[in-house]
């Protein structure tokens, strides 16, 4: 069977100067069935409207034989996808990641208009989690939950380390509790901070005790995926798609009274491995499949692909 072919558009992408922006789009379209071609920034240090501008172009433009369009963000990406899909007239995938659907479909009229018709103009729509997938029935749509995946294969449960140290990866963002993070973590990392490529985070989880997660709100919470993936206790705020990801009492701590330091100090002699078992469902392998099984169900009886 041949990959199917997609013309990819993505608000973020891994760049060389944010390494980890978008980096669980890349993973997905590691899929061995999917040949992609991606618009997305080129750099993130250009204005936004000259990188939109840019996408556009290039959404208008691109050449090639396409199966369909998929693109990651409800906005402000979403709606080039919709553009570019319904030029070829080629079904659009739409994945919804969080803040845009929870976030910037609100800020204002024209915005929430736009998410709208571009969830009504989707011929699937795919979120990271239950949460994400409330706001987008709020706005009119359904959609698919399909959680992002992680390679298990990079992150490896191993023994605790002799003295706890708490590690926050949220970077200088608001929204992800970084004032939190200060007053509680020993290593803060992420962007505005310091930002890491993601071949480094296993190796950080490792050695650290504790990762600590205090959003103010969450689409997924992949950071917290990929601890618990490394074997290390999430300590999270009770919130979003966290709920999906930290079982409370086995494999992290849910903070819902905000007493992040208290949760800290209850954290328990826990089995690296044990917590490391929990974070099977989110293989990429199953990622694929679900997100292939999406896509299989639109391409089928279509013919030939358009070419453009």
């Amino acid at each position: 069977m041949r990959p199917l072919r997609l013309l990819v558009i993505s608000a973020r992408y891994p760049t060389a100067d944010r390494p980890a922006a978008g980096a669980f789009v890349r993973d997905r379209l590691a899929d061995p069935a999917v040949a992609a071609s991606v618009i997305a920034p080129s750099n993130y240090a250009q204005p936004g409207w000259r990188r939109y501008l840019a996408m556009t172009w290039a959404a208008l433009s691109r050449r090639g034989a396409f199966d369909g369009v998929e693109g990651h963000f409800v906005l402000p990406s979403g709606a080039l996808a919709l553009l570019a899909a319904r030029g070829r007239r080629v079904p659009l995938v739409v994945f919804a990641h969080g803040s845009d659907v929870r976030e910037i479909a609100h800020r204002g009229r024209a915005m929430r208009w736009l998410a709208r018709r571009v969830i009504r103009g989707a011929d699937a729509i795919v979120a990271n989690s239950e949460d994400t997938a409330a706001r987008v029935r709020a706005l009119g749509g359904n959609a698919v939950i399909v959680p992002p995946g992680i390679d298990l294969a990079r992150f490896v449960a191993q023994p605790r380390p002799a003295v706890r140290r708490v590690l926050y990866l949220g970077g200088a963002v608001p929204s992800k509790g970084i004032a939190t993070a200060r007053a509680l973590a020993d290593t803060l990392l992420g962007p505005g901070i310091r930002e890491i490529d993601p071949e480094e985070v296993p190796e950080l989880m490792a050695s650290h005790d504790v990762v600590l997660v205090p959003s103010l709100a969450e689409g997924f919470g992949l950071v917290a995926a990929e601890a618990i993936a490394a074997g290390r206790w999430v300590v999270a705020s009770d919130v979003g798609g966290l709920r999906d990801v930290v079982i409370d009492g086995v494999n992290g701590t849910l903070v819902g009274d905000g007493d992040f330091a208290a949760a800290l100090g209850r954290v328990p002699d826990y089995d690296p491995a044990a917590v490391a078992a929990t974070a099977e469902r989110f293989a990429i392998e199953g990622t694929w499949r679900s997100a292939g099984e999406v896509w299989r169900r639109l391409v089928a009886g279509r013919g030939q692909r358009t070419e453009v």
